[in-house]
C-alpha cells in the first residue's frame, strides 16, 4: 500500500496533451518497463473504484495487453507492479499507474536507495534510473516526462513544456482540471515552437547547467538533467524556481520581437 514515503520516480500529466488512447500508451510504457525490470508482479484494475485481486507474475506483454484491452471498464485506471532489480539487498517495489489524466511510476521507500553512504552506488543507481527514464520518454505520444516529483531532477520532452506559467500549470497539475487545459496547452506549445528557436533554448540551458546536462534526443525532444551525478544533488537548488526564471527570460526575449506568449 502507499504511504507517507511515496515518491514518483517519473510522471506526466498527459491528460493536458495526449492525443492517443491512454490505455495503449500506458501499455507501451509497461512493455518498456518489462525490458528493464522483468515480469509484471501484479496487474490490478478498478471498476467504479473497487479494486480487484489482480493477476500475478505475468512475463509476457501480450498477456498484459490482452487483459487490459479485453476488459476496458475494469482497467479505466490500472496499476502495474514491478520488483526493481537494481536493488539486490531487499525487494524494491515500483508501481506504474495509468489513467486518463496522469501517468506515474511510484516507489515506496522515500528514495532511500539513492541516498546510501556510498556516492558511487548512488551514481550507478541514478544512471540506471536515467536509462529507464530515457526509454520511457521515447514514444512519440509522450511529449513530456519529469523525473522525481517535487524536486524535478530531470526532464525529457519537447522544449516548449519547460515554459511553465504558474496559473496554467497549477490547473494542469490538478487532475480535476487537467483535461480541461488541453486546448490551452496545445496552443502554448505551438506558439512557443513558432517563436522560440530550439537552439536558443539549448544554449540557454547549457550556459546554466553545463553542456553535459542538456542532450538532444530523437523526435525533437531534449533531455535536461538538473542534478549532478547523484540523483539528490540538485544543481539548481529549486527546479521550479529555475523554470520560473527561464519563463521570465523567454518572455523578455519575445518582448524584443513584440510577442507576448502567455496571456493568462
Amino acid at each position: 500500500m502507499s504511504g507517507k514515503n511515496d515518491r514518483w520516480l517519473m510522471f506526466t500529466y498527459w491528460g493536458s496533451y495526449l492525443k492517443e488512447d491512454y490505455m495503449e500508451v500506458g501499455l507501451d510504457v509497461t512493455e518498456i518497463l518489462m525490458k528493464h525490470w522483468g515480469m509484471v508482479r501484479l496487474l490490478t484494475g478498478t471498476d467504479f473504484f473497487h479494486y480487484d485481486d489482480g493477476l500475478e507474475d505475468l512475463d509476457s506483454i501480450d498477456e498484459v495487453r490482452k487483459e487490459v484491452l479485453g476488459n476496458r471498464d475494469q482497467y479505466e485506471l490500472y496499476d502495474v507492479t514491478f520488483f526493481n532489480p537494481v536493488v539486490e539487498e531487499e525487494i524494491y517495489v515500483n508501481r506504474l499507474r495509468v489513467d486518463n489524466t496522469l501517468l506515474n511510476v511510484e516507489e515506496y521507500d522515500g528514495i532511500k536507495f539513492f541516498q546510501t553512504k556510498d556516492a558511487e552506488i548512488n551514481a550507478q543507481r541514478t544512471q540506471a534510473l536515467l536509462d529507464v527514464f530515457t526509454d520511457v520518454a521515447g514514444p512519440p505520444a509522450l511529449e513530456e516526462l519529469w523525473m522525481i516529483d517535487g524536486d524535478r531532477n530531470a526532464y525529457m520532452g519537447k522544449p516548449a513544456y519547460l515554459y511553465r506559467p504558474e496559473p496554467l500549470y497549477e490547473r494542469v497539475e490538478d487532475t480535476v482540471e487537467t483535461k480541461k487545459t488541453k486546448e490551452e496547452v496545445t496552443r502554448l506549445v505551438e506558439e512557443f515552437e513558432a517563436h522560440v528557436p530550439r537552439e536558443w533554448v539549448i544554449d540557454y540551458l547549457q550556459d546554466r547547467l553545463g553542456a553535459e546536462s542538456v542532450q538532444e534526443m530523437e523526435g525533437g525532444k531534449i533531455r535536461v538533467l538538473f542534478y549532478d551525478r547523484e540523483l539528490m544533488k540538485n544543481k539548481v537548488g529549486n527546479t521550479r524556481k529555475f523554470l520560473r526564471t527561464f519563463e521570465r527570460h523567454v518572455d523578455e526575449y519575445l518582448l524584443q520581437k513584440g510577442i507576448r506568449l502567455y496571456k493568462g
